[in-house]
């Protein structure tokens, strides 16, 4: 990957790399795996990542929530259950390597996968209560993504 605008659709996924970091493309599939078994989603359904920069996030940030400001991950829910695309998911390379604390880029970039592949079916943080769930899920998930019981 690593070229501006490269594309790559195996299995389950599209990824679409605006920046010039180099990621493995196999690098979100143990994460797709897990939710789609966990969430009991059809193997058939797709997702959509685009890998991109402060800039690029910030507009379609301002865009569709309003917010003029950058951001980690944006998911952008297909709403059409016949439809095989559950949606994309976008994540700001940039902000990861900023907030990945002690964890490596490629740990964060799957972290910030699965927090907006749980989005994309549906989970959301606004209330107290959802938020609850989602953590509970993605805590449970990234367990099982690592290998841990």
């Amino acid at each position: 990957m690593g070229k501006d605008l490269s594309t790559l659709k195996n299995n389950s996924i599209i990824i679409e790399n605006k920046t010039n970091f180099r990621i493995p493309d196999e690098l979100f599939y143990p994460v797709l795996k897990v939710v789609f078994e966990e969430e009991k989603i059809s193997k058939d359904k797709t997702v959509g990542i685009v890998l991109t920069t402060d800039e690029i996030i910030r507009k379609y940030n301002k865009k569709y929530l309003g917010r003029d400001s950058i951001t980690d991950v944006m998911s952008f829910q297909v709403d059409d259950p016949g439809l095989p695309y559950l949606g994309d998911i976008m994540i700001d390379i940039e902000v990861a390597e900023k907030q990945k604390g002690n964890k490596n880029l490629n740990e964060e970039l799957q972290i910030l996968f699965l927090h907006g592949l749980l989005h994309l079916l549906g989970y959301d943080h606004i209330s107290v209560a959802q938020k609850k769930i989602m953590e509970i899920k993605e805590k449970k998930y990234w367990k099982k993504i690592k290998g841990e019981k």
